[in-house]
């Protein structure tokens, strides 16, 4: 059998409110050449019935994997279909979203017109939604990025500082889904996504942003984008112990962004444009942290951070760097 134009991956944890849905966006697709891998992280729901249920509907183009226990994120789950995936191209859906029935089309003219290793839909539907009752009427079309969007498909330039400019600008949302992934490219780079419960796909993006040949960004709107499902990405939001599980993952993710730009040639010719992201990847936790804990006041967080820095079980280079922007902040703010 002929390899699938496009690899549909799918994580999932305790989604059975959802997944039927995203999996029927996917059987409604106007494009048919594709495999979708289903990865339950050990749900204690129904979601794996749910899944089997709408397997026959796929023709033996559905494939379940299981982890063999509870990674806590979208990372491991992804990893693992990534390595069984056989596609040309990577599509990334979370268990809770949907897609469009144009989206593959959509995907795929952008990605084989420009040879492109990714392409990246900068518009999509958000829709507020914690009981699994999609109503479209709710819809609401979003852009998270700073800046206007493109009306026509536009690759990025070549030039990697620029690239990076435009992402210390706000140009870029790291998410994976919107967004197609040329196979090879990923697997001939070793790209794959942190073992980490939140932010696992911040590192997978930055590498593809810094390694792709062809970046192209389109108009196209092919995601719905669900915000409500009590995810991975939710863990720890009203906890005590939220700040500091940020930290964690704050302080592993940039220790490994900083080995990864360190082995690059240009970020060791332009120590500043590698110590500018540092500094910008340090600051999105901080928003992101002051965003989530509405209990914690902002002029805390610093000083919950530099308590926390003195557990030496955390990511010691990671702390290092995270004390020194800590410090910097602090000395520039007097």
């Amino acid at each position: 059998m002929d390899a699938p134009k496009i690899s549909v991956i799918i994580p999932m944890y305790n989604a059975e409110k959802f997944i039927r849905q995203c999996l029927i966006s996917v059987l409604a697709s106007k494009f048919a050449d594709y495999e979708v891998l289903v990865v339950d992280d050990c749900s204690t729901d129904n979601s794996l019935a749910e899944v089997e249920k709408l397997a026959p509907h796929f023709n033996g183009r559905l494939k379940i994997f299981r982890t063999e226990k509870n990674s806590g994120g979208a990372g491991i789950p992804r990893n693992i279909a990534l390595k069984n995936s056989s596609g040309k191209y990577l599509c990334f859906v979370d268990a809770d979203d949907m897609i469009f029935p144009t989206a593959f089309d959509n995907f795929l003219t952008v990605a084989e017109d420009f040879q492109a290793d990714v392409v990246h839909m900068e518009k999509f539907y958000f829709c507020k939604d914690t009981d699994g009752n999609f109503r479209r009427e709710e819809l609401v079309l979003q852009k998270y990025e700073a800046g206007e969007a493109v009306n026509v498909p536009t690759p990025e330039p070549d030039d990697l500082r620029g690239r990076i400019q435009r992402m210390l600008e706000g140009r870029f949302i790291w998410m994976p889904w919107g967004k197609l992934f040329r196979r090879e490219f990923v697997v001939a780079n070793e790209i794959e996504f942190v073992d980490v419960p939140i932010t696992a796909d911040l590192l997978f993006w930055f590498k593809c942003l810094c390694l792709a040949k062809k970046y192209v960004r389109a108009p196209q709107v092919t995601n719905i984008y669900r915000r409500g499902h009590a995810s991975a990405s939710n863990i720890g939001i009203s906890s005590s112990k939220g700040v500091h599980l940020w930290l964690d993952v704050c302080l592993k993710n940039i220790a490994l962004i900083d080995e990864f730009t360190g082995g690059l040639e240009f970020f060791r010719n332009n120590p500043d444009v590698r110590h500018d992201t540092l500094k910008f990847f340090i600051g999105k936790y901080f928003e992101l942290i002051e965003d989530l804990f509405t209990t914690v006041q902002p002029h805390e967080v610093p000083k919950i951070f530099f308590n926390a820095l003195e557990n030496p079980a955390l990511n010691q280079h990671g702390k290092n760097l995270v004390a020194a922007y800590l410090f910097s902040e602090r000395a520039l703010n007097k």
